[in-house]
């Protein structure tokens, strides 16, 4: 019985002592996991400005997660430092080989580009040049990025040309309101000069004289009108992109390239004319951009308001994914 009882106290010792150790973890479990949270809550809360800012402190997989997050709620490429293009672009800063980010980049660039070029018509060229620059780091040879920047140059003069054809407009109107005053006040010190005296003979021509009506002032010339603004000019914009088919052949072999094509938007929006310019490896691609190319669905070029048929370049890379 002796040992039986000591038994049992052992017993009872070691679950008690069990029971602390495993309450004292789960004690100290919680208070630790706060600390750990408390910078992701606050690098959430940094973001919410400028996102640039806090992505320093973000890793990897956190970046994807904002990503895809903001990917969901359309935020492709704004606002500035929460939006797709952006954190794709901070994961290849921080892993340049990720190849999961430059997909997603190159699945980003149409619509980038077509954003960019809308910012561009409608005179917002501070928000364009952010849109470009971000792009430039993605891929900075890429041709489109030529023909923005080409674009972002002729609305600027075009804006220039309309301040000062405002300006200009502004000075006509006001120079005839201070035009006439020269002849009213010559009339005026005519009247007002020295003349003899009543009684003379020179008296009365001059009195006779003054009595004279005087001429009619100048008529007053109406101010120019401002020349009517014209409709709106801007290239051809990418509505629905299609994302071409990698050959099977060519995902076997492990092969990536990329195919330039020219085609011909026409005022109704219609492809015509695709044809390869440049291709490498040459004749592997090929058919699939063009494809691609032909089920895009484009808006015509605009010139003054009126739809026209433009002729466009467009690359189109090959890349295998991770």
């Amino acid at each position: 019985m002796t040992i039986i009882i000591i038994v049992l106290v052992l017993a009872a010792i070691a679950g008690g002592y069990f029971w602390y150790s495993n309450r004292a973890s789960t004690t100290t479990a919680p208070g630790s996991a706060p600390t750990a949270a408390t910078p992701a809550a606050g690098g959430e809360e940094a973001a919410a400005p400028v996102v640039s800012a806090a992505v320093e402190g973000l890793g990897i997989d956190q970046l994807y997660r904002e990503a895809r997050k903001a990917m969901a709620e359309q935020r492709m490429v704004a606002p500035a430092g929460n939006n797709a293009l952006e954190f794709y672009l901070a994961i290849l800063q921080k892993d340049p080989g990720n190849s999961g980010a430059a997909d997603a980049l190159r699945e980003l660039f149409p619509f980038a580009s077509g954003t960019a070029e809308q910012e561009i018509n409608q005179g917002n060229l501070e928000e364009a040049t952010r849109i470009i620059d971000s792009l430039a780091k993605a891929d900075p040879s890429n041709y489109t990025l030529t023909i923005l920047r080409s674009k972002m140059d002729a609305k600027r003069k075009q804006l220039d040309q309309q301040e000062a054809q405002i300006a200009a407009a502004a000075a006509a109107a006001a120079a005839p309101a201070t035009a006439p005053a020269t002849p009213e006040t010559t009339a005026g010190t005519a009247e007002t000069s020295p003349s003899p005296a009543a009684g003379s003979p020179a008296g009365s021509a001059a009195a006779t004289a003054t009595t004279t009506p005087a001429p009619p002032p100048a008529p007053v010339q109406p101010a120019p009108t401002p020349a009517a603004p014209q409709g709106e000019t801007r290239d051809v914009l990418v509505v629905t992109p299609v994302a071409p088919t990698y050959p099977p052949q060519a995902a076997r072999n492990r092969e990536e390239g990329w195919v330039e094509v020219e085609f011909t938007v026409t005022a109704d929006g219609k492809v015509t004319n695709a044809s390869v310019t440049a291709s490498n490896p040459p004749r592997i691609f090929d058919r699939e951009a063009v494809r691609s190319i032909e089920r895009t669905t484009f808006s015509p070029r605009l010139e003054n308001g009126v739809a026209v048929n433009s002729t466009v370049r467009r690359r189109i890379e090959f890349k295998l994914g991770r």
